[in-house]
């Protein structure tokens, strides 16, 4: 007995020494640039609001945050204008171009950085960055007639930043809400999850408790980030959810998913005849079609639902640029399990445009509405010669 007591008493001791070691790392890591990792918010607390027809909506005047994407490797502020879009104050500006999409058009790169912004300075116009991460195209639809009626101004482009993800969101319909400032998924147990909390006095997240404590961690522990950090760069990703698999399915067993959703498309181009503007769907592909070889396809075509959408626009005399052919032309095709976050067009640890792919996706995008005259350029032919000016340095750094 004697030995077993001390026993536990000299693995009372380690661990305690261990705690205090950890404490003081801890300590002495705020005093370092890593501090900046529990400076932002992953999660954007109160930057989404409860919306009762697209089911969320970007809060209106939302100041500063720091968030991060790529799994803290960049750090950047987001807002919100008036408009609730992440974009500077609107100023009556008119003949504007509205930009509408999903999460690519939304953030997760610094707002400069954007391919929208890159637009803005590449046309000399003003782009209304108004992206939603998380929408389908229904709403997005729905979110620009808003816009369009705050502003008292009519667009005279509209564009629609269309993700192969938006059939899915379109198809499972507002599956997103927002309850104490958290973006979350619906689910018949968020009521319960807050009960609990109440009941026994706790702050009330939308969490469950063992992602209360993670959650925690996240915005208080620097070593928690910090080994966050290295096991995203180690481990293999799935590159698509389940839930995105529904738009490669084949498009006969999805006719009346496909029906419904490219019809939402045609709302678009209703709305665009109303104001007497032009359209244009860019067709953003997902970093496994520009770098197929990230995923076993197990017979799949990655082309698929461009195939269908491609079919469609033309069908329909929709004005359109596919961006996937155009990106594995500026991608680097060498086979390997991991993207290169500054090389590649995505990030590594997320699916979503890189800085390097948003200056890309910009430079594409304006040139083909110079080149087809959807709006009105100053100086029009000396910012195409610019435009494939910067499109040739990216050939050359490939």
């Amino acid at each position: 007995m004697e030995k077993i007591k001390r026993a536990v008493i000299n693995l009372g001791l380690i661990a305690l020494s261990l705690a205090l070691i950890l404490l003081a790392l801890e300590i002495a890591l705020r005093f370092t640039p890593y501090a900046s990792m529990i400076e932002r918010d992953k999660k954007l607390r109160y930057y989404y609001r409860a919306d009762a027809v697209k089911g969320f909506d970007i809060s209106p005047n939302v100041k500063k945050m720091r968030t991060s994407t790529d799994n803290n490797s960049i750090e950047y502020d987001i807002w919100s204008n008036e408009l609730g879009c992440f974009d500077v104050p609107y100023r009556g500006e008119q003949d504007y171009l509205l930009l509408m999409g999903d999460s690519f058009t939304h953030h997760f790169a610094p707002f400069e950085d954007m391919w929208g912004t890159q637009m803005d300075l590449l046309l000399g116009r003003r782009v209304l960055k108004c992206g939603v991460s998380g929408y389908g195209t229904q709403q997005e639809y729905q979110k620009a007639q808003e816009i369009i009626a705050q502003t008292g101004n009519k667009p005279s482009l509209i564009i629609v930043g269309y993700c192969l993800n938006d059939l899915a969101s379109d198809y499972w319909g507002n599956n997103l809400t927002v309850h104490q400032g958290f973006l979350v998924g619906r689910s018949k147990d968020l009521e319960k999850k807050f009960a609990r909390w109440q009941r026994f006095n706790l702050p009330d997240y939308p969490l469950s408790f063992f992602e209360m404590i993670q959650y925690t961690l996240d915005r208080h522990s620097i070593l928690v980030n910090m080994i966050s950090h290295l096991h995203s760069f180690s481990e293999k990703h799935s590159y698509l959810s389940p839930l995105e698999w529904t738009t490669f399915a084949d498009p006969e067993a999805q006719q009346k998913a496909w029906r419904s959703h490219l019809e939402n498309l045609k709302m678009f181009q209703k709305l665009a005849a109303q104001y007497h503007a032009n359209l244009l769907i860019v067709l953003i592909p997902l970093n496994i079609q520009v770098y197929p070889s990230l995923i076993d396809w197990g017979g799949i075509d990655p082309e698929r639902p461009n195939k269908v959408l491609r079919r469609f626009l033309t069908q329909e005399g929709i004005p359109y640029i596919d961006l996937l052919p155009l990106f594995r032309t500026y991608g680097d095709h060498q086979h390997r399990k991991f993207l290169n976050s500054e090389k590649d067009l995505y990030w590594r640890a997320n699916s979503h445009f890189n800085i390097k792919g948003n200056h890309l996706a910009g430079l594409l995008v304006s040139r083909y509405i110079i080149e087809n005259n959807l709006v009105e350029v100053k100086d029009k032919q000396r910012r195409l010669e610019n435009i494939n000016n910067n499109l040739k340095k990216f050939q050359t750094d490939k």
